[in-house]
């Protein structure tokens, strides 16, 4: 029942649905209903899965016999089934007269003449309008259940800026200057009383009262305050919270607590948003969101969005990882509100018309990516075992749970993989091939999260031959093969990458790159007990070929050949045929029993489509299951067609959609945008006559995998990574070359549970990382000259240019100072274990001027956990807060409070209590001394530990230590030469020139020290270099290089220590 109310010089408009009456006051303050929906389908990095978003099969047959029984259209006539699914806003609008006082549709009239109405609320449990004119009456009418009739006037002593009704009260709330008014509304809703006045600090006005706060409070907007208020008894209130803008000083007009991520949102008179921690209370970002007033704020859980409302007539939908404006609609007049009725209903009201508004939601939040998804495939893992393999923008590569949505497995953002053109995963080694765009291909170890990079494989003799495609086929050949990883090259070579020497091969297929490689997706309706191999080339021949056993060796025999009359853009491997799309948008397929039987090249018998897009099509697959495909377009369109080219649904929608595929055999669809992953339901995609046959159909429930936890391995604080590198230099052999050095420059860091990459920038801080450079399979015709061309667009932190230090190759060094060049020994699994690592390279034990802890080098990447994580700005705030202090004398007062607080930093630093420098003291006392003082070192603060360091060298000086003690201390202090303070590492040099360790056997560590990247420590290591007469960096090259240099380290120790007192890992 939709009802209009004219009165005065301003229209009052509101409608009636089932959560209850609705209004529009007429101005600008206007009551704001929240919403509590819990978000669901946030990747998690729990080890405990999120609940299910796809049903279980037997729950989904009952959704299935329910929206079947409800649909209008029969289903006897499928041709005509075509369903399309809009989120494009629709209103429906009542104008009014800009001459007259009157609307076209009125359904009851008003007996008394209003002034101009300043603010209304409904009382939904009284069934009474509130109004309030600005001549200090209230005005009491009926709802529409009561054909609005006046029912009384209340006076009252002080001027009303805002009206809201807390139906758990069952009392008014009024906003005045400097105060809230609580009224209890008289039976039969014919008279109000006061309750109680709630004072607000400061003589504030009190622009508006919205519900629905944190924990069931309410809030109230003070100027440039949002006030919590609690309920203490009948008509009480009281203050336990506010939240203070710190922005432009602009009065706050709305607000709006998103409770899902603990985020309070308010909008104020300069257009800007502002938003609060619900936890802390303190101000996390503001943003620039209209050129006006901001007069609604709300979340859309359902879609990870914020949609925001200004009085310069925009309404604007912004993402709510990255703040980046998705879409926004123009009403053409100035808004002077806007008010949700229920998660996809709003009103809005200009100068002259009335409008309500759907934002209907087809798609429900699957996984939030933090940066926008590239690719998107189902991958077969087993047994009714699936996975997502999502890579994005940010070079980040993730598996993603079918069932559940959750982050399963994401590997580490090297940025190797900035230049990766394909992927592939081989679920028996649980191994994640990638080219890399040269090649070679990277190798990641799936069992742990984050995926390290397990090897790197060189797949040619001919570094200039590029791997183009990769494809992973579901293979059981016997002697253990079971699987295979195809290569396909710029010159046309197809190689199978394996470690078993029976299975590697080369074969050339065709003339010129091979752009596209496809088998059978694998699962009941992929195709089982077949090892077949379709490859796409730039000679336009697409090749059949199976994979079998001769003997003892694999070989790729061929089938048939068809050469297309038309470039191909998408290639697939279907059970009975062969499925392309073509330059011009149409789906062509060949039938196996078409060209098997006499191996036509001509390709010219083929099914072919007419034209699914205007556009591009740049994202493809298919549900075998229901003989559906869905085409994704690059103006963003998605359609979903059967294989006869008959169209069945149309995604319509003013967002820009991005990768798309087939979350399972049910016809459940993945889509992309908004840098995330959002599921759209089978029954809502399909039309019913489809969904009939779904019925019918028994299909079993995939395996719900639990997500591995996030623990990065130690190896990922160091600069610089090393992985085994293998060739292929032919044959059918492989062979070890030795370790490949990896940039390792970038971390993860999470918003919640969304990963974000990160990197340093110029001066040191962190900073999201950019977009990444990908290339299409339609730009590999370029690839030579797109490789060419390429350029790195990263900027690297200045401790890891060697601009001054060329000529330092890292394996070299290895070599010489890491077991002399002798061969190392990899596990099956090309990992080296620790037990070779020790017994090879420090066979006497390891020197301690190349040992370190396992936590002094770490990168710290902890973010302060006082803060919210939040991600608006590429630029995001420091990983670490802390900032080091700078050098200065502590006065007297201070150090007389720390004196009286710590007893041991007394002992040090009172030159009163230093009496036992000097006494005779046995080894015991002294060995005790010394292991306290470096265990206070360990957490000490910059003071502390400048004591210590003076106090060790006058122990050193006025005692005899022990070579063994003499050793640990010079491997702590060398420890912190790497701490992630600078004055730590400052005071580790100085220590270690002051206990006479620094020789010419601290070469290494000093010329790392060099590449500092703070100057105090650089200019420290200078320093050092020239008292062991190193005055160029000729003269460190050759000492470096020096094989009596690792001699002399091998037997040797701090001190002189003898044989039988090394230290050994």
């Amino acid at each position: 029942m939709e009802t209009a109310i004219a009165g005065g010089q301003h229209a009052v408009w509101g409608a009636w649905k089932e959560t209850g009456w609705c209004v529009l006051p007429a101005s600008p303050k206007f009551p704001l209903f929240l919403s509590n929906s819990p978000q669901e389908g946030q990747g998690s990095l729990m080890v405990m899965s999120s609940p299910r978003l796809i049903p279980l099969w037997k729950d989904l047959k009952l959704l299935l016999n329910d929206t079947i029984n409800k649909s209008k259209q029969p289903s006897e006539d499928p041709k005509n089934c075509l369903v399309v699914l809009s989120d494009r806003s629709q209103a429906v609008a009542w104008m009014k007269s800009k001459t007259e006082d009157m609307v076209e549709k009125r359904t009851f009239s008003m007996t008394e003449r209003l002034p101009p109405i300043q603010s209304m609320v409904h009382a939904g449990s009284f069934h009474i309008l509130v109004v309030y004119c600005g001549d200090l009456i209230l005005r009491l009418f009926g709802d529409h259940f009561r054909a609005f009739k006046p029912l009384g006037k209340v006076p009252c002593r002080f001027n009303i800026s805002c009206l809201c009704y807390d139906p758990e009260m069952k009392m008014l709330l009024s906003g005045i200057l400097g105060a809230v008014v609580t009224w209890v509304i008289e039976r039969g809703g014919t008279g109000l009383q006061i309750a109680h006045i709630v004072s607000m600090p400061g003589d504030e006005l009190v622009q508006d009262i919205v519900l629905n706060g944190p924990s069931g409070s309410l809030l109230a907007l003070c100027e440039t305050v949002v006030r919590v208020l609690m309920h203490q008894g009948k008509g009480q209130l009281g203050e336990v919270k506010r939240f203070t803008s710190t922005s432009s000083g602009s009065s706050i007009t709305c607000c709006f607590t998103c409770f899902d991520q603990g985020f309070l949102y308010a909008g104020n008179q300069a257009g800007e948003i502002q938003v609060w921690s619900l936890q802390q209370g303190h101000p996390l970002h503001s943003f620039q969101a209209h050129q006006s007033g901001v007069i609604c704020i709300r979340s859309r859980p359902e879609a990870h969005t914020l949609l925001t409302a200004g009085s310069d007539s925009l309404i604007k939908e912004w993402n709510l990882t990255s703040g980046s404006l998705l879409r926004r609609l123009e009403l053409g007049e100035e808004l002077y509100r806007l008010q949700f009725i229920d998660s996809i209903t709003f009103f809005c009201q200009t100068a002259h018309s009335f409008s309500l508004h759907r934002l209907p939601c087809f798609y429900s939040l699957f996984n939030v990516c933090g940066s926008a998804p590239q690719q998107l495939r189902r991958v077969y893992c087993g047994n009714n075992w699936f996975r997502i393999l999502c890579t994005t923008e940010d070079g980040l590569l993730r598996f993603v749970s079918p069932v559940t949505g959750d982050l399963l497995v994401i590997t580490w953002p090297f940025s190797i993989l900035d230049r990766a053109v394909d992927w592939a995963y081989d679920p028996g080694k649980e191994e994640l091939f990638v080219a890399t765009g040269s090649s070679e291909v990277l190798v990641f170890d799936t069992t742990r999260c984050p995926c390290p990079a397990k090897y790197l494989l060189g797949t040619s003799p001919n570094s200039q031959d590029f791997v183009q495609c990769l494809a992973y086929g579901h293979f059981n050949l016997r002697r253990g093969l079971e699987g295979l990883i195809f290569s396909g090259h710029q010159s046309g070579v197809i190689r199978v990458l394996s470690q078993h020497s029976c299975a590697r091969l080369e074969k050339f297929m065709h003339f010129g790159a091979v752009l596209a490689l496809s088998t059978l997706s694998g699962g009941i309706f992929g195709g089982q007990g077949n090892s077949l191999l379709c490859s796409y080339g730039m000679d336009d021949y697409v090749h059949l070929s199976e994979a079998v056993l001769d003997g003892v060796k694999v070989q790729l025999r061929p089938l048939a050949s068809i050469l297309s009359s038309c470039h191909l853009t998408h290639l697939i491997l279907l059970p009975k045929s062969v499925g392309a799309i073509t330059e011009t948008n149409c789906l062509r397929l060949w039938k196996f029993h078409d060209f098997l039987s006499s191996g036509s090249q001509n390709g010219l018998k083929f099914i072919e489509t007419l034209p699914l897009h205007l556009c591009a099509i740049t994202s493809f697959d298919v549900c075998l299951s229901l003989s559906l495909f869905v085409t994704g377009s690059a103006d963003g369109s998605v359609r979903i067609w059967d294989f006869h080219g008959r169209l069945i649904a149309i995604l319509d929608s003013s967002l820009h959609f991005g990768p798309v595929c087939f979350a399972n055999d049910r016809g459940d669809l993945l889509v992309t945008f908004n840098q995330s992953l959002y599921l759209v339901s089978c029954l809502k995609l399909l039309p019913p006559a489809l969904l009939t046959h779904l019925s019918f159909m028994s299909i079993s429930d995939e395996v719900l995998e639990v997500p591995k936890p996030f623990i990065p391995s130690f190896f990922f604080s160091f600069e610089t990574m090393f992985v085994p590198k293998y060739i292929y230099p032919g044959q059918a052999q492989q062979k070890l070359v030795g370790l490949e050095k990896l940039v390792n420059n970038r971390a993860i860091a999470f918003d919640h549970s969304v990963p974000h990459v990160i990197e340093e920038d110029e001066e040191g801080s962190p900073v999201l990382l950019r977009s990444s450079v990908h290339y299409s399979l339609q730009d590999m015709e370029d690839w030579m000259q797109v490789s060419k061309h390429y350029q790195c667009h990263y900027v690297l932190p200045p401790q890891l240019q060697l601009t001054s230090w060329d000529g330092l190759n890292p394996y070299q060094i290895l070599r010489y100072y890491f077991g002399r060049g002798r061969e190392w020994l990899f596990a099956p699994d090309c990992y080296i274990p620790n037990s070779v690592i020790r017994a090879r390279l420090w066979p006497e034990g390891t020197p301690i001027y190349l040992q370190c802890n396992l936590h002094a080098p770490q990168r710290e990447l902890e973010w302060d956990r006082s803060q919210e994580f939040f991600f608006w700005h590429s630029r995001v705030r420091a990983i670490s807060n802390t900032e080091y202090p700078k050098k200065k004398e502590e006065d007297e007062h201070f150090l007389e409070m720390r004196l009286s607080k710590d007893v041991t930093y007394s002992v040090l630093t009172d030159g009163a209590n230093r009496s036992w420098l000097g006494r005779k003291m046995t080894e015991i006392t002294i060995n005790s001394m010394i292991e306290t003082m470096l265990n206070i070192m360990v957490h000490a603060s910059l003071l502390k530990y400048q004591c210590c360091v003076g106090a060790l060298g006058q122990i050193f000086a006025s005692y005899q230590v022990s070579p063994a003690l003499r050793s640990e201390t010079a491997r702590r202090l060398l420890d912190d030469t790497t701490n992630s303070n600078p004055l730590i590492r400052e005071l580790a040099w100085e220590g270690l020139k002051r206990l006479g360790m620094i020789t010419h056997l601290f070469a290494m560590p000093l010329a790392q020290g060099l590449m500092d990247k703070d100057e105090r420590v650089r200019i420290k290591t200078l320093s050092l270099m020239a008292e062991i007469g190193i005055h160029s960096r000729t003269s460190l090259l050759q000492l470096t290089q020096k094989q009596e240099t690792f001699r002399e380290m091998q037997p040797k120790m701090v001190a002189g220590s003898q044989e039988d007192e090394r230290e050994r890992l």
